[in-house]
């Protein structure tokens, strides 16, 4: 049966359960503020009962700070050391690894990443603005509801397959934004 893991990297990586959430903070660290209109400072797990599973972590954050002001018109992030473009940045930098899975050796095409209210694949999550990108990528994608998904490589066949995603959020108004979740699809054979 085929299967997926969601990690948050940083020093040691922390596994996504099902009922966790990927918590984009501010500067204070673990369920801080990101101000209006600015990115996550931070980046946590937050499990299902409130803990920060990634407490310890040092999880990896992915800040972005423009669409196309980098060179050869990259975006630009910073994850740690200053502002690059986004194409430099390493697989162990990147915000996310999402493993699939299979017993047997499958080849993944159309694989799709995005935010959405957590209910409707179509819809957008409300008041944030999501800056996605795979590694490689030169430049970030809104990827707000499953027709503005940011479309990943397709990979060849193959028992396990990993994706590195970075991701980066801001609050468009003041409030929580509990209505908010990553989903990956893709087609295997």
């Amino acid at each position: 049966m085929p299967t997926f893991v969601w990690e948050l990297q940083g020093v040691s990586p922390t596994t996504i359960d099902a009922a966790d959430i990927v918590q984009f903070a501010g500067s204070g660290g673990f369920d801080t503020n990101i101000v209006v209109d600015e990115y996550n400072d931070t980046t946590h797990v937050k499990s299902s009962v409130g803990a920060d599973d990634s407490d310890g972590n040092t999880p990896n954050n992915v800040k972005f700070i423009s669409q196309a002001g980098g060179g050869g018109g990259d975006s630009e992030a910073d994850w740690g050391d200053g502002t690059e473009d986004i194409d430099a940045i390493l697989q162990a930098e990147c915000t996310l690894k999402i493993n699939f899975s299979d017993p047997s050796s499958v080849a993944i095409t159309g694989a799709i990443f995005y935010a959405y209210d957590g209910s409707t694949p179509a819809t957008p999550p409300a008041n944030v603005d999501v800056r996605v990108a795979e590694l490689a990528d030169t430049n970030f994608t809104q990827a707000e509801g499953s027709a503005a998904a940011l479309a990943l490589t397709d990979q060849g066949a193959s028992t396990s397959h990993d994706y590195y995603i970075l991701a980066s959020a801001s609050p468009e108004t003041v409030g929580l934004k509990d209505s908010f979740a990553f989903r990956m699809e893709l087609t295997y054979s």
